[in-house]
């Protein structure tokens, strides 16, 4: 077996490596349902802020499985750690080489990895971190569950809004008087949420990055339903964004939901949730939504529970401490 540099620029290779993702993630998460081989790619290749650098093992001309270490402009000192192994080839060691191989390519900056994994039930993200990730040094920082909505036999909530709050839904972009504050708001939604040992601290998306994001989603494919509440004064007081995938039978996304802080206690969140699936049930192509939130955001839970979100997966994010690697 061989181990080298994977080039998201080669499209025979990327395009081995994302048949060899769809194989893996569809044995790890039965249903699971991808977006599709060429529009992962435009997401690997994508100029969004983040340094990737891709690993292969081969043997021959074969490729077994491929490993990314992938590291934001915004946050240097964390490089996220993902390995994919076909199938047929789990379980002879691959898996853990192609770990060691991402780590080695991470930027010297890199104090910390982190990773992510998703399994049906918890026990199995049990045996996971005991089986795979431990020994690589890798532990649960924290857990999320996900959850689905059946948006066909969905009915829209008739709870008004708390009066001095308006709430507005829009399709692949928000104003743009307004996305400097929805960037940052976006860059308050994981360091705001409960997020376990991982310690997440506060970004900004600029509103250049913001309109990269949109174009990228439009160029998959996919649709960007984005709701927001205003104050009196004209302000974003809180946001959502649902991506609808670009096949009806894929579940869409939520990507993300904040109300500040000053503006908690009136019902935005469930607001603008509910506006963001209302205007998805209007385009009747979309069937199911997905979404999640830390084991510990009780608030997030019980809004999700409150518009019919059920759990279907769990997910745990793992993390190790390290000292900064060559690059």
């Amino acid at each position: 077996m061989r181990i080298g540099s994977l080039s998201i620029f080669d499209d025979d290779a990327l395009r081995a490596a994302c048949r060899i993702e769809a194989a893996a993630n569809e044995k790890a998460r039965p249903g699971w349902q991808g977006v599709g081989a060429e529009a992962r790619m435009l997401q690997w290749r994508a100029a969004d802020g983040w340094s990737k650098n891709l690993r292969g093992a081969w043997e021959g001309s074969s490729l077994l499985g491929f490993s990314a270490s992938m590291t934001h402009h915004a946050d240097p000192d964390t490089s996220w750690i993902y390995v994919w192994v076909h199938p047929i080839h789990q379980w002879h060691s691959i898996g853990s080489a192609l770990v060691s191989a991402a780590e080695e390519s991470s930027p010297s900056s890199v104090k910390r990895f982190v990773s992510s994994a998703y399994r049906s039930t918890a026990a199995e993200l049990g045996a996971l971190e005991q089986g795979f990730a431990a020994p690589l040094g890798y532990l649960v920082a924290t857990t999320e569950t996900v959850l689905e909505l059946d948006l066909d036999s969905w009915t829209p909530s008739l709870r008004g809004v708390t009066v001095g709050y308006e709430v507005s839904t829009h399709i692949n972009g928000v104003p743009e008087h307004l996305r400097k504050q929805v960037g940052q708001i976006k860059g308050l939604v994981d360091a705001q949420a409960p997020n376990g040992d991982l310690g997440w601290s506060e970004s900004v998306v600029s509103a250049e990055e913001y309109a990269r994001e949109i174009t990228q989603w439009i160029a998959q494919g996919s649709t960007a339903i984005e709701s927001i509440a205003l104050d009196k004064g004209g302000d974003v007081a809180a946001w959502t964004c649902l991506v609808v995938a670009p096949a009806p039978e894929s579940p869409s996304n939520i990507e993300g939901t904040l109300v500040l802080r000053q503006h908690r206690g009136h019902q935005l969140g469930s607001a603008v949730k509910a506006a963001s699936l209302d205007a998805a049930k209007r385009m009747g192509t979309l069937h199911r939504v997905r979404t999640s939130s830390d084991d510990q955001n009780a608030w997030m839970h019980a809004i999700n529970e409150e518009l019919g979100f059920v759990p279907v997966e769990h997910e745990a994010v793992f993390q190790k401490n390290c000292s900064p690697l060559g690059g």
